[in-house]
């Protein structure tokens, strides 16, 4: 196992605690994207495949005047591929401040937060700001749990869109799909699409998701 992969792993085992979160990113900062690149990262690629797929059926949402929020945004490598498909407003934040600081140096964002813990709801954001929120990454072994997306659906306008990204891994060991489910049930969101086992890591595949938020 490579260098790079065994601090891949070993973030999968943070256990979803914030502080350890926050302390192994700061860490890792410098390094994280050659360590991706190395371990071929596809995610924001693919991610960035399902938001030009959906500009068809979401022309509000999707288009000229986008305002995008990227959550979780690490180091800014989701922020950079919406931006070359024309995004030009994108807000971040990352639980980590070194991740943000690495994610300022790329001159993408409008703004950029750190220390947002999306098991809080994503409190330091009002309600129906953001014509679409994106989120690669994060919904991945010892991150957040499927509870993570309420604060992404709140903060998103009602016909607007949440993509996010989910681990093979992660989906075989937490309720997400049941969770999701519960939501669309609620009406709460609609499960637009969901791209199953589509390359994500060296590790394994994931899955990707478009919900339209209802309300």
């Amino acid at each position: 196992m490579s260098e790079s992969q065994d601090r891949i792993k070993r973030a999968h085992r943070l256990d979803g605690i914030a502080d350890r979160i926050d302390s192994y990113y700061g860490d890792w900062a410098a390094s994280y994207d050659e360590d991706l690149r190395v371990t071929d990262y596809r995610g924001p690629t693919e991610l960035g495949e399902l938001y030009g797929a959906m500009a068809d059926d979401y022309p509000a949402a999707i288009g000229a005047g986008s305002v995008v929020l990227d959550a979780g945004c690490g180091t800014g490598l989701v922020g950079a591929v919406l931006k070359r498909r024309g995004v030009t407003v994108i807000d971040g934040f990352d639980l980590s401040e070194s991740m943000v600081t690495e994610a300022r140096k790329t001159g993408i964002y409008r703004t950029l937060t750190g220390g947002v813990d999306m098991n809080r709801g994503l409190v330091e954001f009002p309600d129906h700001t953001y014509d679409v929120t994106v989120s690669c990454g994060v919904f991945t072994l010892g991150h957040v749990p499927p509870t993570g997306i309420q604060g992404m659906l709140r903060v998103t306008k009602p016909g607007g869109l949440v993509l996010l990204s989910t681990f093979s891994k992660y989906l075989e060991g937490s309720d997400f799909v049941e969770y999701v489910q519960r939501q669309a049930d609620d009406g709460a969101l609609k499960v637009v699409e969901r791209r199953r086992d589509v390359p994500y890591t060296a590790e394994g595949p994931a899955d990707y998701w478009a919900f339209e938020v209802l309300r």
